[in-house]
């Protein structure tokens, strides 16, 4: 028996890929969902030359389309299985060799249904297989790392979270810092603009969701994560959404608590524009690349001084009457209570009152009832009601006033001060 025989009967959609045994020793499997790409190798390249952890590693690439893909599209995914076996053929000829500490593998589903293929179908078949591997060997303390197939990594990509699971075994995941590069010759300037942009939005949220007091603010970047297998399983794996899959992954991974930054290393996602996804970095870029004197609007400060409000009261719903319950309700801001009503938090509240006997214990249902999906409803639902997005820059200036720092001028300086809060403020639960 196997710690995930029941996951996998359950949730796992393709069988066996490889046809191999893992590897005895294993402990890291990287998943690379792999769709229309031409840098594999530069990917495989930075993993190869990345410190060797003390366990066994494996790459599987999941090079993968739909039934509906053009002809162009499968030439291309058939190039990269080659290009991919060339690889490995040239990695034995080198002085490092392979052994059993370093495999590659690639799984190729070339017809997965139109109405489902994308990010999320792929990662979740390469995931799954890598719970597979694991199941072998019954280790559910194996660990998956997700990556995209145009990101690199720095040479300390394991050993940076190795070093984490050695000081906390239990823990369940390790978010990844990552940066976009900047500049360079690969891209137009205004994809650059773009990405500093993007990457701003993304900091600026995540460090507002921080400021509110949400326990469980951490990026949620498909190619910045690794997932320890048993939670993996616990959480029902990953789903087949075609895009924001990471998002409604990692939220529900969240919950299971010992969770940290891991800020020692660095993962590097290409800029590039890109319509294959519905959101997401490639369709912000192409949209700013298209009108770049556009002004970027973003969310307003103010829903986030909304949120604190009300998470800041969190502990004074436990166990409170009533009364004191509308009355909590009734202080906040009108349209966070209508959206509570309208979510139904008052008989929530009191299923959660029921089942908790201590406040610790309250918070975290608390808190795993309002997780990450119900805030950026109601963020949504707040600027269709009642306010305006506002101006990137202004809103990125006003948090950074609020965590007391001087605001730097330019969005370049914007993002590298909000890049040095994340880096040096690591977030752990």
């Amino acid at each position: 028996m196997g710690f995930a025989d029941r996951y996998l009967k359950k949730h796992r959609l393709c069988g066996d890929f490889t046809g191999q045994p893992p590897a005895r020793h294993l402990g890291y499997v990287v998943v690379i969902p792999c769709y229309n790409e031409d840098r594999i190798t530069e990917v495989l390249d930075a993993l190869w030359k990345a410190d060797r952890p003390e366990k066994a590693v494996e790459v599987l690439v999941a090079v993968n389309a739909s039934q509906a893909d053009t002809p162009e599209v499968h030439q291309r995914n058939r190039q990269t299985l080659r290009e991919v076996e060339d690889w490995k053929g040239r990695q034995t000829n080198q002085t490092r060799q392979p052994g059993e500490n370093f495999h590659v593998h690639t799984l190729h589903a070339p017809d997965l249904p139109q109405e489902k293929a994308g990010a999320g179908l792929a990662r979740k078949i390469a995931m799954d297989e890598a719970v597979a591997r694991f199941n072998q060997l019954n280790r559910k303390d194996g660990w998956i790392f997700s990556l995209d197939a145009d990101t690199l990594v720095e040479p300390n990509y394991f050993t940076a979270l190795e070093q984490h699971i050695k000081k906390n075994p239990r823990l369940n995941a390790g978010i990844f810092y990552f940066e976009h590069p900047l500049e360079g010759n690969s891209y137009d300037p205004a994809i650059y603009e773009g990405i500093v942009r993007y990457e701003l939005f993304l900091r600026y949220y995540n460090q507002a969701l921080r400021w509110a007091g949400y326990p469980y603010a951490f990026q949620t970047i498909g190619s910045a994560f690794a997932v320890r297998a048993e939670a993996y399983t616990k959480q029902g794996g990953m789903n087949t959404k075609r895009a924001g899959e990471d998002f409604y992954f990692l939220n529900k991974v969240f919950q299971l608590g010992h969770v940290r930054d891991i800020t020692h290393t660095t993962v590097c996602p290409s800029p590039r524009p890109s319509d294959r996804v519905l959101f997401g970095t490639g369709p912000q870029v192409i949209k700013w690349s298209e009108n770049p004197d556009q002004t970027y609007l973003t969310y307003d400060p103010a829903v986030f001084q909304s949120l604190k409000h009300f998470m800041e009261q969190a502990d004074r719903f436990y166990k409170a009457t009533a009364q004191q319950h509308g009355e909590l309700l009734e202080s906040q801001d009108p349209v966070l209570r209508d959206f509570l009503h309208a979510v139904g938090f008052p008989g929530e509240l009191h299923r959660i009152n029921n089942n908790c006997n201590s406040l610790p214990a309250f918070r975290k249902h608390f808190f795993h009832w309002f997780n990450g999906l119900r805030i950026i409803r109601f963020i949504h639902t707040a600027h269709e009601k009642s306010l305006g997005k506002v101006p990137l820059h202004r809103a990125a200036t006003r948090l950074l006033e609020w965590l007391g720092h001087h605001p730097p001028q330019s969005y370049r300086n914007l993002l590298e001060t909000y890049r040095h809060l994340e880096r040096h403020n690591p977030k752990a639960i």
